[in-house]
C-alpha cells in the first residue's frame, strides 16, 4: 500500500506539472502574448533631420542590432510642436531632432522618461552653456555652430582679410556682399542673432546688426535659381550655421566656401529624448545609447553629415577639426531668454532692417562716404550713425515681458497678432521714419563732393 500510494502521490504530480507547462505554453503562444514578446522588435523615431543624416543612423543601428528596425517619421520642429501640443506624442518612442524649444515642452509636460548618461564622457554643458537636461530626460546629441560662410576669392577681391568676427562684416567694401537670414523666415536666425545681441549686448550688438544690414542682402533660405551666390562669388560671405557649407570633396563649389566660428557665437544643441509611454522602450534605449555611443557619435563626422560630436574626446582623436567647442570660452548665453524674445526679435528685424532696407541702404553709404572722407569727427556725422544703428527699443523695454508675450509666436509657431502689437509696430515705424529722415538732413547738408 505505502509503494502504491507513492505512486499515485508522483503521478499526481506529474499531471500537475504537464498541466502547468501545458498552460504554460499555450499562454506564450497566445496572440497577446507573441505580440508582447515582438514588441521590442523596433523603435519609433520622430525627427526633423534629412535623409542623409537620418538614413545613416536607422542603417548603422540595424547593423548594430540584428534583428531590431528602426521606424522614421518626418516632421518640422514647429509641426512637430503641434503634434506634441495635441495628443502628447502618442505611438513616438524617441524625438530626436535640433529643437531645443520642443524638449522643454515635452519636460515640463511630463512626457518624457529619464535617461540614463555617461556625464563623463557626455559632459551637460559647453563652456558654462546647458546642453542636456539637468536630470537627463533629454541629452545633447550634436552641436551646431553659428558663423561666417565666405568665398576666400571673393573676400580677397574686395581687399580684405579673411572674416573671422562678427564685426568684420560690418566693413565698407562688404556693400552688396553679405547674406543675411531673415528670422521669421529662416528657422536658425533667431539664435544667430542672439549670438550677436547677447555676445556684445543689447545696444552694441543691434549697431552691429543694423551696420551690415546696410551692406547686406537677405534670404529666405532656398535659391530660386539653385545657384548658391556664395558659391559662385556673388556674394562674399553669409551668416549661417556650420552643417549648411559642404565640405565633401568633389562637392559644387565646395572648394570656394570656408568657414569661420566668431569668438562669440553659440553651438546650438540636437538633442534625443524617450517618451514616458514609448510602447517599445528597450529598443527606444538601445537606440538612444547607440547614437550617443563612440560608434555613433563617429558618425556625426562623416562629409555628409558635418555635425559636432557631444563627445569631447573625439575632439582629440579626430584630426581636421577646425574647431572644439568644448575648448572655447563662451558669454554666458541664455538660451530661455532668447527663446521669450524669439518673436520680439523677429518683429524688430523686420521693422527696423527689412522693411525699408533700400533707403537704409542708401543712407549708409552716405554715411560711409562722409566719413571716409574725414569727416567722421563732425557732431552732425556722429548724430547719424547713431540714428541708424540706434535699435528701436531700447535694453530695459526689451526685457519687458509683457511686451515679450505681446511679440510670442502662437502654439503653431505662427506670427502673433494682436490690436496692441500693431498699435506697437505703428509707434516703431513712425520713429523711424523720424530717425531716417533726420539721419537724411545731416548727411545731406555733409555730403562730400562727388569725384568724376
Amino acid at each position: 500500500m505505502k509503494c502504491n500510494n507513492s505512486k499515485r502521490i508522483y503521478s499526481i504530480k506529474i499531471l500537475y506539472l504537464t498541466c502547468f507547462l501545458s498552460l504554460l505554453l499555450t499562454d506564450m503562444l497566445s496572440p497577446s502574448a507573441l505580440a508582447q514578446s515582438a514588441r521590442d522588435d523596433r523603435v519609433v523615431v520622430l525627427t526633423s533631420y534629412a535623409e542623409e543624416v537620418s538614413t545613416r543612423f536607422q542603417a548603422a543601428f540595424e547593423r548594430a542590432h540584428p534583428g531590431k528596425r528602426v521606424e522614421i517619421l518626418w516632421r518640422h520642429g514647429e509641426d512637430a510642436r503641434y503634434h506634441f501640443l495635441q495628443n502628447g506624442g502618442e505611438g513616438i518612442d524617441v524625438y530626436w531632432s535640433p529643437a531645443p524649444g520642443n524638449f522643454e515642452l515635452l519636460r515640463r509636460k511630463q512626457l518624457l522618461a529619464r535617461l540614463q548618461i555617461d556625464h563623463k564622457a557626455l559632459p551637460r554643458d559647453v563652456g558654462g552653456v546647458a546642453i542636456s537636461d539637468p536630470e537627463d530626460y533629454y541629452a545633447a546629441f550634436e552641436l551646431a555652430g553659428y558663423g561666417i560662410a565666405y568665398n576666400p576669392d571673393a573676400v580677397k577681391a574686395l581687399g580684405l582679410p579673411l572674416p573671422k568676427e562678427w564685426t568684420d562684416l560690418a566693413a565698407v567694401a562688404y556693400a552688396d556682399k553679405v547674406q543675411m537670414p531673415i528670422p521669421g523666415s529662416v528657422g536658425f536666425a533667431p539664435v544667430l542673432y542672439e549670438a550677436i545681441l547677447q555676445g556684445y549686448g543689447w545696444e552694441k550688438g543691434w549697431a552691429i546688426l543694423a551696420e551690415t544690414a546696410g551692406n547686406a542682402r537677405f534670404n529666405s533660405g532656398a535659391f530660386p535659381d539653385g545657384k548658391d551666390p556664395l558659391s559662385t562669388g556673388e556674394i562674399a560671405a553669409r551668416m549661417t550655421m556650420d552643417f549648411f557649407v559642404s565640405i565633401a570633396p568633389g562637392a559644387e563649389g565646395s572648394e570656394k566656401i570656408r568657414f569661420s566660428y566668431p569668438s562669440r557665437t553659440i553651438y546650438n544643441p540636437a538633442q534625443v529624448a524617450i517618451f514616458a509611454n514609448a510602447q517599445h522602450p528597450q529598443t527606444a534605449r538601445q537606440f538612444v545609447d547607440f547614437v550617443l555611443s563612440g560608434e555613433g557619435q563617429k558618425l556625426l563626422l562623416h562629409p555628409d553629415i558635418h555635425r559636432l560630436p557631444v563627445r569631447p574626446a573625439l575632439y582629440d582623436e579626430t584630426s581636421g577639426l577646425t574647431v572644439n567647442p568644448f575648448r572655447q570660452e563662451y558669454s554666458g548665453y541664455n538660451a530661455n531668454a532668447g527663446r521669450e524674445r524669439q518673436g520680439l526679435i523677429s518683429g524688430l528685424f523686420e521693422i527696423a532692417l527689412l522693411r525699408y532696407h533700400d533707403r537704409q541702404v542708401a543712407l549708409w553709404k552716405a554715411l560711409h562716404a562722409a566719413e571716409s572722407a574725414g569727416l567722421g569727427g563732425k557732431p552732425e556725422i556722429q548724430r547719424a550713425r547713431a540714428l541708424l544703428q540706434a535699435p528701436p527699443i531700447g535694453d530695459t523695454q526689451q526685457k519687458n515681458r509683457q511686451l515679450r508675450q505681446t511679440f510670442a509666436f502662437t502654439d503653431k509657431a505662427e506670427k502673433s497678432t494682436s490690436t496692441a502689437r500693431t498699435k506697437i509696430e505703428t509707434q516703431w515705424i513712425d520713429e523711424l521714419n523720424q530717425r531716417m529722415a533726420e539721419a537724411h538732413r545731416l548727411l545731406e547738408s555733409n555730403t562730400p563732393p562727388v569725384t568724376p
